[in-house]
């Protein structure tokens, strides 16, 4: 499969694809998440509210798998 043009400044790769096959991502489009760090105010049922202060990091994660990970597989997948 040939990888659509993806311009030099919206083109990352995604952090959970693997080594041997990396994929690369457009930043803009729908889906993709940044990873960003910062404080969050606890709720009383757990979780939090919106990041204050957020320090965003060039790392990107596609949503397929980001959704695999949170399901597990990434994890499945490296004990066989």
């Amino acid at each position: 499969m040939i990888e659509p043009f993806i311009p030099p400044h919206l083109r990352a790769k995604c952090e959970f694809s693997p080594p041997d096959k990396p994929h690369y991502l457009n930043i803009s489009d729908d889906g993709v998440h940044q990873r960003v760090c910062g404080w969050v105010k606890n709720r009383s049922g757990g979780g939090g509210h919106g990041v204050s202060l957020p320090e965003r990091q060039n790392k990107w994660v596609c949503q397929y798998c980001l959704e695999r990970r949170i399901k597990g597989f990434e994890a499945q997948s490296e004990l066989l």
